[in-house]
């Protein structure tokens, strides 16, 4: 269990695609609901879809537009949609920094230590997502190879802002995740997905892991 100064993560469920997942979400309490754009995923979305599915979630779930490096078009159209946070993969645009009315989630998908040396250090930024090298494969990166770097950064960068921890978490492997890390929201896609899509038995079962820490 942890102690009385450590605090459970938040839980957010990416890559939601059908109307039934936010049942899911709202029966299992979860803090964040992931909506990926990008055409290159099994879990591309429109934006009329993703209003669609958002107007079932729970008031407290905050929606997360979820992109690879979106442009002031797109930027606008998730801020139009009524979306709370914008997470960016692949590169940030420097008018879509400056113009954006949205917290900022800034990804990294690990291949090396480096990576995370040249995360951009802006005010608008308001959290970091570290994921592993390809993100929604399902697949963990090497924990123990950038545990003392992600700590030594919740110093500097990562001081006063969200640590999102992503990539091939489930409902066996959170709580070592959690020890190891620390963070403040645990993100996870694939690790509560069947075939169909999100499964209610694993989001419920990942959750109440994640609780259980």
């Amino acid at each position: 269990m942890q102690n009385e100064i450590e605090k459970t993560p938040q839980i957010k469920i990416c890559g939601i695609t059908r109307a039934k997942e936010a049942s899911y979400l709202n029966e299992s309490r979860v803090d964040y609901a992931g909506f990926v754009f990008c055409e290159k995923s099994k879990r591309n979305i429109s934006l009329a879809r993703a209003e669609e599915i958002g107007v079932l979630l729970d008031g407290h779930i905050k929606r997360v537009a979820v992109t690879v490096s979106p442009n002031l078009q797109l930027m606008r159209q998730i801020e139009h949609a009524g979306f709370d946070i914008l997470q960016v993969h692949g590169k940030l645009q420097e008018e879509v920094v400056r113009q954006c009315s949205l917290p900022i989630w800034r990804a990294c998908n690990l291949q090396k230590a480096e990576d995370l040396q040249k995360l951009e250090q802006r005010e608008e930024i308001r959290g970091y997502v570290i994921d592993a090298k390809t993100a929604g494969s399902g697949r963990s990166f090497d924990w123990a190879a950038y545990r003392e770097t992600v700590e030594t950064m919740k110093k500097s960068v990562f001081a006063g802002r969200k640590l999102i921890l992503a990539g091939g978490l489930n409902a066996e492997n959170v709580a070592e995740a959690v020890e190891i890390f620390k963070p403040d929201i645990v993100d996870v896609s694939s690790g509560v997905e069947n075939l169909q899509g999100k499964s209610r038995t694993l989001v419920l079962e990942f959750s109440e892991a994640v609780r259980n820490v």
